[in-house]
């Protein structure tokens, strides 16, 4: 069986979207490094401030670093960033409650997810701008 390709350049491309956006910094400020583990690769998206400021390869089984970690097959994150970009996916709470996607390292980590959903959503919706 192939193996669904994750193009995680999506990711990239949305930070330097985002970061020259005036509507995301009004969002308020978001301090969360979110880890996007996808099949056997991750990355850690590190959200200061006003702004997406890195984004970094992570080993999959070395998530010590994030405090929110979304979990996906490569199939489902493609199939959601397509949802997303046809305006027709759910957003990342609404899934994290449907499939439990999303985990924390302390329960009041997990909270994050809630506070800061909408710039979270807005990272998400300007990765699927730009997935195939």
């Amino acid at each position: 069986m192939a193996r669904s390709k994750v193009n995680f350049d999506v990711l990239k491309k949305a930070q330097t979207r985002l970061n020259k956006n005036s509507d995301y910094r009004k969002l308020g400020s978001t301090d969360v490094k979110l880890a996007i583990a996808i099949g056997d690769e991750a990355r850690l998206v590190t959200f200061e401030a006003f702004a997406v400021s890195s984004i970094e390869t992570l080993p999959v089984n070395d998530m010590r670093d994030a405090e929110l970690i979304l979990t996906m097959s490569p199939r489902s994150w493609n199939a959601y960033l397509k949802k997303c970009k046809r305006g027709q996916g759910p957003s990342l709470l609404s899934l994290d409650l449907q499939d439990n996607i999303i985990s924390a390292v302390t329960p009041l980590a997990k909270l994050k997810l809630a506070r800061y959903n909408k710039s979270l959503q807005a990272f998400m919706d300007a990765c699927a701008r730009y997935a195939a």
